[in-house]
C-alpha cells in the first residue's frame, strides 16, 4: 500500500503522474520522503542501484546501512519495487539539487510523530560515517560518550583526519578519560583564556569534509544525544564550513595538547 506524500513531488499538471528521469512516470501516490535528508536519499539510491540492498527491503537491512530515518518506509518502498524506488529517488534528488540548500532541524527529546526534525544521535553518527577526509569536533563535555564517539574512531581508522577542540582541562584528559578505543587518535586542542579571564569553550559543533556543518546545543554525552531536549541545525555549506574551521584553527587561544 502506497502512502500519499505530505509534501508531494511537484507535478507538471493536475491528475497526471509525475514525469521522472528519462520520461518514466511516477504514481501520484508515493511514499513520503519529504523529511528525509538528501545524504540519506543519496545513500539509499546507491545501495539500491548497486543491489547491495535486496528487495523486499526490511527495517533491519535499512538500519544496518545507517538509514534509520527510512526504516519506517520499508513497506511503501517495497510497493514501488526496485525500479520504482530508483525513479522516485532520482526525481526527488533532481528536484532538491535544483533548489537552494536548506538547513535541517536536528532535535533530541520528545517530539510529535510527524516531526520534520532529525535525531541528534543519528545525525552525528551519519556525519562520522560519511566523512572521507576531515572531521572537526568542538565540545564542552564528553562524559559517558563511548558509543557517541565510536563512529568517529571508525572514521579515523579509515584514514580520516580528526581534530578535537575543548577547554584545556578537558582536552588534556580527553584521550585518557573519554577515548577507550586506542589508536588512531584525534588531535586534541585546548582552549586557554587570558590570565584572569574566567571562560570555557562552550560551543558544540562538527565540521565534516569542509562541507557539512552541524551546530547544536547538545553535549557529546549520552544525555545530550538521547535524553535531554536539545536543538541544532545541520547545513551543507562549504563557505560556512571554511569560516567555522578557521575560527578554531587560526585562533591563538588554542594550543595542541595531545
Amino acid at each position: 500500500m502506497l502512502l500519499r506524500a505530505l509534501q508531494p513531488i511537484p507535478r507538471p499538471r493536475a491528475r497526471r503522474a509525475h514525469a521522472g528521469p528519462r520520461g518514466r512516470r511516477l504514481p501520484e501516490d508515493a511514499v513520503d520522503l519529504s523529511g528525509v535528508a538528501t545524504p540519506d536519499l543519496e545513500r539509499l539510491r546507491a545501495v539500491v542501484a548497486s543491489r547491495r540492498l535486496g528487495f523486499p527491503l526490511s527495517r533491519l537491512a535499512l538500519q544496518g546501512e545507517g538509514l534509520e530515518p527510512l526504516a519506517g518506509e520499508a513497506a511503501a518502498l517495497n510497493a514501488l519495487g526496485r525500479e520504482g524506488t530508483l525513479v522516485l529517488l532520482d526525481t526527488l534528488l533532481v528536484e532538491r539539487r535544483g533548489r537552494a540548500r536548506r538547513p535541517e532541524l536536528v532535535w533530541t527529546g520528545p517530539e510529535t510523530r510527524w516531526s520534520g526534525a532529525r535525531d541528534t544521535a543519528v545525525v552525528l553518527a551519519d556525519l562520522f560515517h560519511k566523512a572521507t577526509s576531515t572531521v572537526l569536533v568542538a565540545g564542552f563535555a564528553f562524559d559517558h560518550a563511548a558509543e557517541v564517539l565510536r563512529p568517529l574512531h571508525e572514521a579515523l581508522k579509515r584514514g580520516v583526519g580528526g581534530r578535537l577542540y575543548a577547554s584545556a582541562s578537558v582536552a588534556s584528559a580527553f584521550l585518557r578519560e573519554h577515548w577507550p578505543f586506542g589508536p588512531p587518535f584525534p588531535e586534541c586542542h585546548g582552549f586557554s583564556p587570558e590570565k584572569g579571564v574566567f571562560a570555557s569553550l562552550h560551543a558544540k559543533c562538527v565540521v565534516v569534509d569542509a562541507r557539512w556543518v552541524f551546530v547544536t546545543s547538545a553535549n557529546f554525552t549520552d544525555r545530550g544525544q538521547t535524553r535531554n531536549i536539545e536543538v541544532g541545525v545541520l547545513m551543507e555549506d562549504t563557505h560556512l564550513a571554511a569560516v567555522l574551521e578557521s575560527q578554531f584553527s587560526t585562533g591563538e587561544w588554542f594550543s595542541r595538547v595531545a
